[in-house]
Parts: structure tokens; sequence; C-alpha cells
């Protein structure tokens, strides 16, 4: 016997026997559990994960304000790095579930493994995704429902583009089923980014996997290097200015010499004099613009931050859920401690019924 904190004690040995003599129902009831488990497990479609992982680069930061962030990330604060960069990695998980970068995704070309698929992401979730059985009596309720009370009518229904500033419904639903696919984790000590999708195929999950990873990759880029980008086509396009009034000028004193060659009236020197330091000035200045443009270059490409792709994606062999036999072995349990306690407090009953 087991003392229970001075109340009545535990019989263990009376638990055991009440649950041996209700043993048969035990046993029938999962049995039954354990067929009806097996059946729902059975209908859950399988999933299959993959993942990569990233280390990005920051801006650099100087002063005491990198000091602090360094001395923040050793205790697994991130206060961003100086205040040169806004985009910091806390905030990628919410870049990735935004509607304008998952709609980005509708157009990615995916193929199954046994190549029975080959269509946009897209059309994979509208037409080829598997579902349990059970999903089919919510369609079928949802469209007696609508028999009965039939829908607003969409007014984005129909529409060929997709506009993430306004999706239909049936654009949503595609975002929403797409949404809940994708993973994006970042430590906060490391600022290592994990990124991961889910789907019913190995190749699929892989290959959104790596379109996710690009995707991303291409945001940050595109967001660090936006101002001089900016900058390098405005140069370019002073540059391209200066050339042509270089060239203008050039051609402009070329004529001049051929159709005055042999003149020795100083009227025509000094004319000719003129173009000549007018030539220089188009020349120096295009010059000059042009060193601005291989300036304004490298400040691109030191502005592009570089990625370090720490653990790269694999096509998954084995589905990560349903965890079948987990599921069929807790519905299992759960139902012999339920039944057993069942048991045990009916015969508790009935013998303090029989008492009084």
């Amino acid at each position: 016997m087991i003392q229970n904190s001075g109340k009545e004690p535990i019989d263990l040995q009376e638990i055991f026997q009440t649950v041996w003599q209700g043993r048969k129902l035990i046993l029938k009831v999962c049995a039954i559990v354990f067929v009806l488990s097996c059946i729902i497990v059975l209908s859950i479609p399988r999933q299959y994960s993959a993942s990569t992982t990233l280390a990005p680069e920051f801006s650099n930061s100087s002063g005491l304000s990198g000091n602090i962030s360094s001395l923040a990330s050793m205790v697994g604060v991130n206060i961003g790095n100086g205040g040169e960069d806004a985009l910091y990695p806390e905030i990628y998980p919410d870049i990735v579930g935004s509607t304008e970068f998952l709609v980005g995704l509708f157009d990615v070309n995916v193929k199954s493994a046994d190549g029975s698929i080959n269509c946009t992401l897209y059309e994979y979730l509208k037409y080829k995704q598997k579902h349990a059985w059970w999903s089919f009596i919510g369609k079928g309720i949802k469209a007696v429902v609508s028999l009965i009370a039939p829908p607003k009518d969409d007014l984005k229904a129909g529409a060929d583009k997709v506009d993430p500033f306004w999706l239909s419904k049936e654009q949503e639903e595609i975002y929403k089923g797409l949404s809940g696919c994708i993973s994006c984790m970042v430590d906060k000590k490391t600022s290592v980014i994990t990124i991961g999708f889910s789907a019913q195929d190995p190749l699929i999950a892989a290959t959104m996997t790596d379109s996710l990873k690009q995707k991303l990759q291409d945001f940050i880029i595109e967001y660090r290097t936006s101002k001089a980008r900016n900058d390098l086509r405005y140069v370019e396009k002073l540059c391209a200015e200066n050339k042509l009034a270089y060239d203008k000028t050039r051609a402009k004193y070329a004529a001049y010499c051929d159709s005055h060659k042999g003149t020795i009236l100083q009227a025509y020197i000094s004319e000719q004099e003129n173009l000549e330091n007018e030539l220089q000035l188009t020349m120096t200045a295009y010059s000059q613009m042009v060193q601005q443009v291989q300036m304004a270059k490298a400040k691109v490409q030191e502005k592009t931050p570089a990625f370090t792709v720490v653990d790269s994606t694999t096509v998954p062999l084995k589905p990560s859920k349903p965890k079948r036999v987990l599921i069929v072995v807790v519905c299992v349990f759960l139902a012999f401690v339920c039944t057993s306690s069942y048991i045990y407090f009916k015969r508790n009953k009935n013998d303090i019924q029989k008492v009084k």
C-alpha cells in the first residue's frame, strides 16, 4: 500500500485486480480505439519538411554602438546594428510571412519526385493537394449552407492577376495554406536564420525551401543596395549626358578645323582656341563622370550583403508528420487509462451503494 498524504491508503493490488477483472472491456475498447486511430492517421496525408540555415552579413557598425551591439548579442539580446540598417534578422520571419512576399511565390514552378506534378505552386496548392476524407464532409456542409444562404459575390472573382493589396477569396485561401507550410526562425544570439517548407512531396518541399531562401536573399539585397543603386542610376544618367555633350563638342571642333584648314586669320584662330577649351572642359567633365560611375558601382558591390549557407537544403527521405505510430500508441494508452479508471471508479461506487 502507498500512503497518500495521511489520507486513505492507495491499494495497488486492489487496483490491479479491479483492472484485471475488467480486462475484456479494456481489450475491446483498446482494440476499437486502435482500429479507429489507424483509420484516422492513415487518412491524414503525409508531410515532408525541408530546411536550410543561413548566416547573414551585417552592415559594419563602428564606435560605441557597435560595441554595445556585440555585448548585447552575448546575452541573447539584439539591438540592431548601430542604427545603420533597419532590416535586422529578428524581423525576417515577419518579412517571410508578409502577403506580398508569399504572393510572389505563387508563380514558382514545382515538380514532384515521381514526375506526376509539374505546375506552379498556386496550381499545386489549389488542385494537387491531398486531403483527409472528413474534409469533404466540411465542404459538403458548406455547399448545403451556400444553397440555403448564398454568399455575397466576390468582387475579385475571376481576376487573372494576383494583387497583394486585394486578394480574392480563393487567392486568400491559397495564401493562408501557403503561410501554414512555411517556417522561419532566427537565433537571437547568433542571428542564424533557419528557413523551412512542408509539402506532401519531398522534392517540392526542397524546391520551395531553396526558392524561399533565394527570395529572402533577393529581398535583403534589394533593401540594402536600394540607395546605392539609385545613386548609380543617377550618375549613369549624368555620365550619358556628359558623353553626349562631349561628342557634340568634338564633332563641332573637328568640323570647324576641317572647314578652316590653313586659315591664318586671328579671328579663326581665336575661335579654334575657344572650341579647344570647350572640348577640353567637356572631356574633363565626362572623364570625371566615368570615374563617378565606377565608384558608384563599387558602392553597390560594397553594400551587397553576403550570405553563408550553414546547412544546405536536401530532399527529405522520411515524412515529418503525422507521427503515425506515436499517435496510435497515445490513443491506445489513453483508452486504456480511461477505461481502467471507469472500471475502478464504477466498482467503488457499487461497493459504496452496497454498504449503504
